[in-house]
């Protein structure tokens, strides 16, 4: 280790261009990371916050549950009984909840009327009290249909307010923000909670109209009725989240269960973001390790004359290779290090906006692995000193 120091202040100049490659690397495995985990978490920070074992849903909703749609009777039946959710609430029973989801643009209210571009949101329909809502940062819980909880980041992005009055969508639902929850995101876009039944699912167009639609137009969609509306058809959430992973389920015909992994593995683009990052990181880690291999190789073998002399001197194979792997590992920590505080401190001053989450668990991982990298590089340069014969190299 003594030499390794020594050979390092000596020659400042080498050595800072290997440890400048090692920190350039570093920075942007650990700042690729933390996009590719922040713009992960922002797919499935709300799914997450369910704390549950699997998901209910149609199934011929392709493990989506925008495209999923739970009807009165099946829910009825895998409820075992014909309660509708609020009842199902009422009773006690949070092992199994409803949930319903839409998407679409959130507009601010200002003197009763919608103003702005508008931000693309993610609106949940849950029960009352329901447990699938995160923790609550500030204000309240909603206590009735025109009251909402809204993802923290709606404040801090947008600048909802607490009070504020918010119109969603084209059918102009109307909400209160009376509450702010930590960051719950779907999609990468944030999430409203609201009651479930406040709004009209979109896969149940089909079959319904929504009650804004029917109020303006004083017209009921073709073959629909007052007594269809209430019917095991009526459409009634998007899928139903089990939180008890023992409770056993008998499933009706047209619906399926999905783990929660599974679901969010289907959550539309959170694949093959997740599988692009993870090769770009794996093919930059690769790289920079063969680099820094062929830095110390090359450095290495510049210094034949310097191991000749060691070697006449009665120093042993062993001894130069524990150097060389000494050398390599002060440069690959340090240089990891330096890395790691750049891209903390870029992380530290990146605008809200950019879906950016640092990862302990992934930082450690990123580390470990481009300091042990190294070290392979090294071991191979220490392999080709010890066939350096003194006589050879003094000549």
């Amino acid at each position: 280790m003594q030499l390794a120091w020594k050979e390092i202040r000596h020659s400042k100049g080498r050595y800072a261009l290997i440890m400048a490659v090692i920190i350039l690397v570093g920075y942007l495995s650990f700042f690729l990371t933390a996009l590719s985990y922040g713009l992960a978490q922002a797919n499935r920070t709300s799914v997450d916050a369910w704390d549950a074992s699997r998901i209910l849903l149609s199934d011929d909703a392709n493990g989506n549950l925008v495209s999923s749609s739970v009807t009165k009777g099946e829910e009825s039946a895998i409820l075992g009984s014909s309660a509708d959710s609020e009842d199902s609430a009422a009773s006690g029973d949070k092992a199994i909840e409803p949930v319903s989801v839409l998407q679409a643009v959130t507009k601010i209210k200002k003197a009763g009327k919608a103003s702005g571009e508008g931000f693309n949101t993610v609106l949940l329909g849950v029960r009352s009290s329901s447990t699938l809502v995160p923790e609550l940062v500030s204000g309240r819980a909603a206590d009735n249909d025109k009251e909402a909880v809204a993802s923290e980041s709606l404040s801090t992005k947008d600048g909802v307010q607490l009070g504020q009055h918010v119109s969603v969508g084209r059918a102009g639902y109307t909400y209160t923000i009376v509450g702010f929850t930590r960051t719950a995101e779907y999609n990468t876009e944030p999430v409203i909670y609201v009651r479930n039944g406040t709004f009209t699912l979109p896969s149940a167009y089909a079959s319904m109209t929504s009650a804004s639609e029917a109020s303006s137009n004083g017209q009921q969609q073709s073959g629909q009725s007052a007594s269809a509306a209430d019917s095991d058809q009526t459409v009634v959430a998007s899928g139903l989240v089990v939180r008890d992973a023992s409770k056993k389920i008998s499933l009706p015909d047209g619906m399926v269960s999905l783990d929660i992994d599974a679901f969010i593995n289907n959550i539309p683009g959170y694949q093959a973001q997740v599988l692009t990052f993870s090769l770009m990181i794996g093919f930059l880690v690769g790289v920079s390790a063969l680099v820094v291999g062929i830095f110390i190789y090359i450095l290495t073998m510049h210094k034949r004359h310097l191991f000749g002399v060691l070697k006449a001197q009665g120093y042993s194979n062993a001894f130069i290779s524990r150097s060389i792997l000494a050398q390599t590992l002060i440069l690959s920590v340090l240089g990891t290090l330096i890395g790691l505080l750049l891209a903390l401190l870029t992380i530290a001053v990146m605008p809200v906006t950019v879906p950016i989450t640092v990862s302990p668990y992934w930082f450690a991982i990123i580390s470990g692995v481009l300091v042990m990298f190294s070290l392979i590089g090294a071991a191979f340069s220490a392999r080709a000193v010890s066939s350096i014969d003194a006589i050879e190299a003094l000549s």
